[in-house]
């Protein structure tokens, strides 16, 4: 009976050692965002974990408690000392990665971008909310229907590091240059991180140019400092604010009046996309120029010039329509 329970005892450890074994087997796909503790990487996360359970790898989601570029890179660093398989960034500065990824690729681990680019460091692929013109270009347009064609429009953002923020920036200007000659477009002012810094930059911005039609929150991080600045100072009606926020930062604001619209897409579907990419990645089986995706609608597709792997559109949120979303 004793050798029985010994010989049972026995199998039953090798069970737990072979399903540890198997855990630790699962692929891993690491996302560092920009910024822990916000939603709209929060739903990022959601959609990652659910990538995760339904395409059977290992999601971890590890970032900065602010917006430290130094701090991100760290994060990456110590993830590659992991030996994570695939690990994607949404970079806080383009200018610093490239090393991380060369590090990366010697120890067979791709590295690769989601939400922000940096185009030049020699990341395995960006996945991308939508393309940078198209959220520059569709921001200008709805703010410029909303306001008069020579209209003044000031702009505050977040890190002034941020790639895609700048690249975003950089669309809005072009648009406006090519398209509406007579508007005002003031240089954008950088608040970091933080909202409370976003409204302080905004009520300083309307308090000295009184002729002001527009403000453009260009981060999330920004939606809310913004909006309230707008609605503090007894703007609305005024000043037509708007940004890159999700349905659930702006709706209060939209509902006020203080925000005529916002501009985004599903963080939650880019996480999924994200997490689906890295999966990819450790299989080697790349990206066509047309991807089937579990749970999209359509095809993802993938530029093979650009290495772009895009989501789709960018979405514009009205009152019409934002109580139609959750995230």
């Amino acid at each position: 009976m004793l050798k029985f329970l010994k010989i049972l005892v026995s199998a039953s450890a090798l069970a737990v050692l072979s399903t540890g074994a198997l855990a630790q087997d699962k692929p891993r796909v690491a996302f560092v965002p920009q910024l822990v503790g916000i939603p709209y990487f929060n739903a990022m996360e959601e959609g990652g974990n659910r990538a995760a359970e339904e395409l059977g790898v290992e999601f971890i989601y590890s970032g900065p408690v602010d917006t430290n570029p130094i701090d991100q890179l760290q994060i990456v660093q110590n993830l590659i000392a992991q030996g994570v398989e695939a690990i994607s960034v949404s970079v806080l500065d383009a200018s610093s990665i490239a090393p991380v990824v060369e590090q990366a690729r010697q120890q067979n681990i791709h590295i690769y971008t989601s939400d922000s680019d940096a185009p030049d460091s020699g990341r395995a692929v960006y996945v991308a909310q939508a393309t940078d013109q198209g959220l520059g270009y569709t921001i200008i347009d709805e703010l410029v229907s909303r306001v008069d064609e020579d209209a003044k429009i000031g702009i505050v953002s977040g890190e002034a590091t941020a790639s895609n923020l700048n690249a975003w920036i950089g669309f809005m200007q072009e648009r406006v240059a090519e398209r509406y000659p007579n508007v005002t477009l003031l240089e954008p002012q950088f608040a970091g991180g933080t909202a409370q810094r976003a409204a302080q930059i905004a009520t300083d911005m309307m308090a000295s140019n009184p002729d002001l039609k527009g403000i453009v929150a260009v981060a999330s991080t920004t939606c809310p400092g913004v909006a309230q600045a707008i609605e503090t100072s007894n703007k609305i009606g005024e000043v037509v604010g708007t940004g890159y926020c999700s349905p659930n930062t702006a709706r209060s604001y939209i509902k006020s009046g203080a925000f005529g619209f916002s501009v985004l897409w599903d963080p939650a579907q880019l996480g999924y996309l994200t997490v689906w990419a890295g999966k990819q990645l450790i299989d080697g089986k790349g990206f066509e120029a047309e991807n089937t995706v579990p749970g999209f609608d359509e095809p993802v597709t993938y530029d093979a010039e650009t290495g772009v792997l895009l989501l789709g559109a960018p979405a514009v949120f009205t009152a019409e329509n934002v109580d139609n979303f959750d995230f």
